[in-house]
């Protein structure tokens, strides 16, 4: 096997212009649903940042704005606040709030980290849950929420269709050999 050489082909053997500008789109292409495959498929990440972020806000004692993070938080939150509502174990439950609303965080990280390693079923499957727990926001009135979760199913199903994309695009080409003049 050897080198490909990667010095510039001598200026005497011209490239065929519409061979190279083929190559261009077709890589530019490709590195714009590789761009868009990797910023949908981030969302997961977010979801579960957002999430942790309103979790340590309630643990702390304040008030999050819940239509940012998961519905099923809110579900979480309403229990275990009406569990130790006005008992010595209130705070507590804060506390026990706090570790279940991360670990679904952390299956939403699980999400973003197998969806990132191609695993399309990983990503489908998110995307169910995420519907789902949008629903919570639908069933409780919470309307900001259910556009927060429609954005945020968009931006996923859209890394999933760039994704789709690249695969039938199949892996990129040999990398183009430089031309040669024969001796005659």
């Amino acid at each position: 096997m050897s080198v490909p050489d990667l010095a510039p082909p001598p200026p005497s053997s011209p490239t065929p212009p519409a061979a190279d500008s083929a190559e261009k789109l077709e890589f530019r292409r490709r590195m714009l649903l590789l761009k868009r495959a990797k910023d949908g498929i981030n969302w997961f990440y977010w979801v579960a940042l957002v999430s942790v972020i309103t979790t340590i806000i309630f643990v702390t004692g304040g008030t999050p704005n819940f239509f940012l993070s998961l519905g099923v938080n809110q579900l979480v939150v309403g229990y275990t606040v009406a569990v130790g509502n006005g008992t010595q174990v209130g705070p507590l439950m804060h506390w026990v709030a706090g570790a279940i609303e991360l670990l679904f965080a952390g299956v939403f990280v699980i999400f973003g980290y197998r969806g990132s390693r191609s695993y399309r079923s990983w990503i489908v499957a998110g995307i169910m849950l995420y519907a789902l727990d949008g629903l919570i926001f639908a069933y409780l009135g919470v309307w900001l929420g259910v556009i927060v979760h429609a954005f945020v199913m968009y931006n996923l199903v859209r890394g999933l269709r760039a994704m789709d994309s690249l695969k039938r695009m199949g892996p990129p080409g040999p990398p183009r050999e430089p031309a040669t003049i024969e001796p005659a």
